[in-house]
């Protein structure tokens, strides 16, 4: 694994820098959407709307597991994963660091978006089997035996529950760093941009077609494990 996402110390003068490409950007907030979405569509046992949502859930995280090997910088994997005693270590001197920015995402938050990315990705996966009392609509329903689905089913709420834990952790991160570190996080995942001292290098961000292009591939691999 590569060294963590680079440090700052505070400065009195900052330049914007764009640290977030849009692709990343519209992944983050259409995945916010569609989970709402899902939980939405679940509540009112509107079934049909729920699996094409998450079908739609499969393509961008197959997307975002692209941009990890393919996409800018500040999106791949080597660029932010450490050692899991690395990130603990940062998150017990997290109130320590105040005045610490990090360019990109963090030790601890690194190991979160792999968190996120591993829960619900297995929660869309079991979903793609699921099934209620009135509608059998999982795309893949019908591989398995009953009590098999039944079981993937259970899976599917459990990884719910799951996934509204890491979310939870998630947000609360969030409004400690702006409490702590009187740092705002969801600004830059809005706009791309950070304050950095002059001189810092920028990290490098993928063009559009590039982005395009692996949007295209996660397409066909989500229609290819659909149609299995």
């Amino acid at each position: 694994m590569d060294k963590p996402s680079e440090s700052l110390s505070p400065a009195t003068e900052r330049l914007p820098v764009q640290v977030w490409d849009q692709s990343v950007r519209i992944f983050h907030w259409l995945i916010v959407g569609l989970v709402i979405g899902a939980y939405v569509t679940s509540r009112y046992n509107w079934m049909t709307w729920h699996v094409r949502l998450g079908q739609l859930t499969l393509i961008l995280l197959i997307f975002r597991i692209l941009l990890g090997f393919w996409g800018s910088e500040t999106t791949r994997f080597r660029r932010f994963l450490v050692r899991p005693s690395s990130a603990l270590v940062y998150a017990r001197r997290f109130f320590s660091h105040a005045g610490t920015t990090h360019v990109g995402h963090t030790p601890a938050g690194g190991w979160m978006v792999i968190a996120l990315i591993l829960v619900l990705s297995m929660q869309v996966l079991t979903g793609l089997y699921a099934y209620n009392d009135v509608a059998q609509v999982g795309p893949l329903f019908g591989i398995f035996s009953g009590d098999t689905s039944n079981m993937l089913v259970s899976a599917h709420r459990l990884l719910f529950t799951i996934l509204m834990t890491f979310v939870t952790i998630h947000i609360s991160v969030i409004a400690l760093y702006r409490i702590v570190k009187r740092e705002d996080l969801v600004r830059p995942m809005t706009t791309g941009i950070m304050y950095l001292p002059p001189g810092f290098r920028k990290p490098r961000l993928i063009c559009a077609s590039r982005a395009l292009s692996l949007f295209l591939c996660s397409v066909v691999v989500a229609t290819l494990i659909s149609q299995l």
